[in-house]
């Protein structure tokens, strides 16, 4: 038998890439439904195609639609389909048993989470202010932009019921709340929901209320200074909620699970602390995103989950507290849904791009072959390097060039992820992937703020800046023992929102590095704290939850790049969305500013019409530019003189 021919990963294989993704199954356990998204380069955009996946045969077949949906909600044998075109959303309803496909109405708004039940149809929407024009906007509350909307930060989120018929339409919720999570328990007759209070800086905290379908009733279930993420009806008596209490704990700390008690009222913790965080995404990729719900009800137990070391785990918890760890094999998990028979999974595993997996009995049997094209290239395998700074453990992985050569010296860059709770794992990334196949050594570690290991690890508040890159660099220094074919003196440091900012933080802190790329991250924390969307929250936490831009300006400016940009002898290239409202593109635009008057050699590449989610969700062709302007300015800088 012939050796199957492999060859090296191109810069426009990634256009190749399903993302498999929005999975969800029925009720009746009998099928189930996801998107396939695929890359149009011609078009600028992605399509989605629906696969229907029977969960007896493990059979697919892609549904022959007329239209491209925003979302689905499958009920048994029906299957709701929401298309959202100028403003308006149109509902269709399909019936698997004889294909059948019927309009079902068409409401006035974008609607967001729907649900169908019985007559009524259920969503959420923005509501405007009456004075609100595309052309001119207008709010007094913040944030004034909300990342990934259209609107501007005046609007709230309320709860909307109509008819079948699109008629009807009336708004349950108030006009004083802001709807957050929420999940429908038509079995038990309810919805429950948090909500923000709508105030003119939008809190941190929420509240949990339920609204009782039959009586027409609305109440408040749990109000205290409590951040909450995820919502779930388990019962006809309980009700429970991810948090974390802002008196004892931080913004960004992992969240304790919650039980609510519907009869008494009473509210109480719901096992033991499991220090590990419900952040989604967690684990970092430029190859897959997804937009469905990290929980999940299946008969009386509640499923979610967490991010534990270098992966995507779900737990398992009962309603006495019991909790039990489900390991996948997964690394990391875009849609999950439990079944009788097992669970089915949809993300990472191993240097595989996204697949559908089936978990049942311990064993993982990957179910989907959308990605097989990437079977026949070559890949770069990490190997995992740890080394002890400042008394803790730091842990990374270094990719190889592929094909690597024993008597060659290679350049080496140091890639930084956001958030910063994040963390890199083996996982697939095309920019990695590119990188090695390019003749690079790829350095990827997780600092202290990275996710995975608890609340103490991931807490650099006070330390936003100068310890994260303390143990950067001695990671960097150990990999450069362990590795003597990296060329110390063709080093590139590069990251992606945290990682900008840690980017521009390391040029004015040290010359070690020949070339960078700063991509959507931030340079002033003055400027992010009024700017962003999340920015007042955010900087605030990270300065040291007691220290604003005004209260001590010098601290702020010392933690800021752009201030010491006098210092920076790196040729970097920056990159940003211009409708990037969680890190604004001004914040770019400044630093490469700073830098062209001081005369270091810069370049910006501002991407119009692209958001903070360039890198992984952008239009077909930004993301072809983007992967040309990121490996030529390495390869400009890093590749003199090597042999």
């Amino acid at each position: 038998m012939l050796k199957e021919i492999t060859k090296n990963l191109k810069l426009n294989d990634f256009l190749k890439n399903h993302i498999v993704t929005n999975l969800k199954v029925g009720r009746d356990n009998t099928f189930a439904l996801y998107f396939d998204i695929t890359l149009d380069p011609e078009s600028n955009v992605y399509h989605k195609n629906v696969i229907l996946l029977d969960l007896n045969s493990f059979q697919l077949s892609q549904l022959d639609l007329p239209f491209e949906p925003d979302d689905f909600v499958v009920n048994n044998s029906e299957i709701i389909f929401k298309v959202i075109k100028n403003g308006s959303t149109t509902f269709y309803l399909y019936v698997h048993s004889d294909k059948k496909l019927t309009n079902l109405n068409s409401i006035p708004f974008e609607a967001r989470i729907f649900a169908v039940n019985e007559d009524k149809i259920y969503f959420t929407a923005v509501v405007q202010e009456q004075d609100y024009n595309e052309n001119i906007k207008c709010s007094q509350r913040g944030p004034f932009y909300l990342e990934g909307c259209r609107g501007v930060g005046n609007g709230v989120t309320g709860l909307f019921q109509s008819n079948h018929d699109g008629k009807d339409i009336t708004l349950i919720s108030s006009l004083d709340m802001d709807l957050d999570q929420l999940d429908f328990d038509f079995v038990n007759n309810r919805i429950v929901f948090s909500a923000y209070k709508k105030e003119n800086v939008k809190p941190v905290s929420s509240a949990v209320y339920l609204y009782d379908i039959e009586k027409e009733s609305m109440k408040v279930l749990f109000n205290k200074n409590y951040r909450i993420s995820n919502v779930q009806s388990i019962n006809e008596n309980l009700v429970v909620f991810t948090g974390v209490d802002l008196d004892k704990h931080s913004r960004n700390d992992n969240q304790q699970i919650y039980q609510i008690n519907l009869y008494t009222g009473l509210t109480k913790v719901l096992g033991k602390f499991q220090n590990k965080s419900n952040e989604h995404p967690g684990v970092v990729t430029d190859s897959f995103f997804s937009s469905s719900q990290s929980i999940q009800k299946f008969k009386e137990d509640f499923y979610f989950k967490l991010v534990e070391a270098d992966r995507d785990m779900i737990y398992r918890i009962n309603m006495d507290g019991d909790c039990k760890s489900i390991e996948t094999g997964m690394k990391n998990i875009g849609s999950f849904c439990v079944t009788e028979k097992g669970i089915i999974l949809a993300g990472l595993k191993s240097l595989k791009l996204s697949e559908l997996y089936f978990f049942s009995k311990e064993k993982n049997k990957q179910i989907t072959h959308h990605n097989a094209w990437l079977d026949h290239i070559s890949l770069s395998k990490s190997e995992t390097v740890s080394c002890t700074i400042d008394k803790v453990e730091i842990e990374g992985y270094v990719f190889p060039p592929v094909n690597i050569q024993k008597d060659s010296s290679y350049p080496a860059v140091l890639m930084i992820h956001g958030g910063p709770k994040k963390i890199y794992s083996d996982v697939f990334s095309h920019d990695i992937q590119l990188l090695c196949a390019n003749g690079y050594y790829v350095l990827c570690a997780n600092p202290m703020g990275s996710d995975g290991r608890g609340d103490d690890f991931s807490n650099i508040r006070g330390h936003f800046g100068d310890l994260p890159y303390r143990q950067l660099m001695g990671f960097t220094d150990k990999v450069l023992k362990i590795f003597p074919q990296i060329d110390e003196n063709s080093l590139g440091v590069s990251g992606g929102s945290y990682g900008g900012y840690m980017t521009n933080f390391i040029i004015t802190q040290t010359s070690r590095f020949k070339a960078a790329v700063s991509e959507r991250g931030i340079s002033n924390l003055m400027t992010a704290f009024t700017s962003s969307d999340i920015g007042y929250q955010y900087i605030f936490e990270y300065l040291g939850n007691e220290i604003t831009p005004w209260t001590d300006p010098v601290i702020t400016m010392e933690a800021s790049p752009i201030y010491q940009a006098h210092r920076a002898t790196t040729p970097t290239l920056f990159i940003h969305g211009k409708n990037d409202h969680r890190c604004h593109y001004t914040e770019s635009l400044n630093m490469f500013s700073a830098l062209n008057y001081h005369g270091i050699e810069t370049r910006m590449c501002l991407f119009d019409k692209e958001n903070h989610s360039l890198v992984v969700r952008g239009k077909p062709q930004s993301k072809i530019r983007r992967y040309k302007e990121f490996i030529s300015w390495f390869d400009r800088f890093l590749k003199r003189g090597l042999s």
